[in-house]
């Protein structure tokens, strides 16, 4: 796709430690995202930590530099851009700038509050977190993940983990953490890491035949938080 060039800010004068603390944490006065009241408190902290991502500037890396930059957030969109002109190959504090995709880091971080998550720490989520499909997979899901059955199959809650994979694909794909569910309309929105490669994003889908629809990807289901 065709790239528009967006500006960011050097962080560079800040430590690694007060990036991932700053950038990670969800703001004390928070407003919950309307229509999510009446959430245990782990549904909503977790919400809480994506809408947070969603709205605050996140750091970020470029291919070859080391230099710390920060997102641009951009509100009317629904976007937060993290790259500078182009791709920023996968470097984001999420993943602690390792280069691998991240939607997976994204949602382990949203769950547990941390950056890159130690799993021995974390035992509800996925071992191989960076993994999409270790979402659906991993045996530490099991029980807790709801394959896709059909259209009239029971709605996920705020705080649980769609999980699609790459058509023709049984290793790759996506996930994106749900953060607002409307029963009446069926439709489900989420917010997402490693969106295009480079954005947080918050994103609406319909529950119908098919499940919520992503180009060349097939819903696989649901993993619930709790």
């Amino acid at each position: 796709m065709n790239r528009r060039p967006v500006l960011a800010l050097s962080l560079a004068s800040l430590s690694a430690a007060s990036l991932v603390a700053a950038l990670t944490a969800v703001p004390a006065a928070a407003d919950p995202l309307p229509g999510t009241s009446g959430l245990s408190a782990l549904r909503q902290a977790t919400v809480d930590r994506a809408d947070a991502a969603l709205n605050n500037p996140r750091a970020f890396k470029v291919a070859g530099s080391e230099t710390v930059h920060q997102s641009v957030v951009k509100p009317a969109q629904n976007r937060n851009v993290l790259e500078l002109s182009g791709s920023n190959d996968n470097r984001t504090v999420f993943n602690h700038y390792n280069g691998n995709s991240w939607c997976g880091s994204f949602i382990a971080a949203m769950w547990t509050g941390k950056t890159m998550p130690d799993p021995a720490a974390y035992p509800r989520i996925p071992t191989s977190y960076e993994s999409s499909q270790a979402w659906r997979t991993d045996p530490r899901v099991a029980g807790r993940f709801h394959a896709y059955s059909g259209a009239g199959q029971t709605l996920p809650k705020p705080g649980d983990v769609l999980v699609w994979s790459d058509d023709g694909s049984s290793w790759a794909g996506h996930v994106g953490l749900v953060v607002k569910v409307t029963a009446s309309t069926r439709t489900v929105l989420t917010v997402e890491g490693n969106v295009d490669g480079d954005e947080i994003a918050r994103k609406s889908y319909t529950w119908h035949t098919g499940g919520p629809l992503r180009a060349g990807k097939t819903f696989r289901g649901y993993t619930s938080r709790e």
